[in-house]
């Protein structure tokens, strides 16, 4: 492909010819100028008088074994660089991944997070049949959304906009739940003040009255 360099290959050929085995990958280039990946084992052949005669390749195409392999790197950045949290729960819902967010929003680090409960950030004011309401339709294989009051590590209160998906295997079993959520805090703040606000203007246009 001409994609290596010299010294790539001189390792090479100074490991096979010293006797070893050579272990590695290849980026490779076929008749038709398409680049493929290739894992190869590449061992001398050597005879009775400890002589190398030949020389065995056997060869793996990893072409899309490396393509997925990057495109999981890229969502794993995408996630660990989102401005909104990620946490991802076993099906029974204890918490197997926090993205860097979620200890910004909560308070609460990674090796906290682990192994807990999401009702670790429940602020009490929410009433239990919500929950039930919730987990009710993710276990039955459908997306929740709506919003939580929840409660940081610190006691501080926040709000937070959710969206709580199940993950299922090839055989369309539940194997985890993964939500997402966005901070609302300030959004909820200026809406009840402007509820607020409105309710003191008709208080004050029915005094008038």
């Amino acid at each position: 492909s001409g994609q290596h360099s010299k010294e790539f290959f001189k390792e090479l050929w100074e490991t096979i010819l010293a006797g070893k085995e050579w272990h590695g990958e290849f980026l490779n280039k076929k008749k038709s100028g398409e680049l493929n990946w290739q894992s190869a084992n590449i061992a001398p052949v050597i005879n009775d008088n400890q002589n190398i005669t030949h020389f065995v390749s056997i060869q793996e195409d990893i072409t899309d074994k490396k393509k997925n392999a990057e495109d999981l790197h890229k969502l794993s950045r995408a996630i660990e660089q989102t401005p909104t949290t990620v946490v991802i729960t076993d099906k029974d819902g204890t918490i197997e991944y926090v993205n860097p967010h979620f200890a910004e929003v909560t308070g609460y680090s990674f090796n906290e997070a682990i192994g807990q409960n999401p009702r670790i950030l429940k602020s009490g004011s929410i009433p239990d049949n919500f929950y039930k309401k919730l987990w009710t339709t993710i276990t039955a294989g459908n997306i929740w959304q709506g919003e939580f009051e929840n409660k940081k590590k610190s006691g501080e209160i926040y709000w937070e906009m959710a969206s709580i998906s199940p993950i299922k295997n090839d055989k369309g079993e539940i194997t985890h739940f993964v939500a997402v959520k966005e901070d609302i805090t300030d959004r909820i703040k200026i809406q009840k003040e402007l509820e607020a606000r409105a309710g003191r203007l008709a208080h004050q246009n029915k005094t008038l009255q």
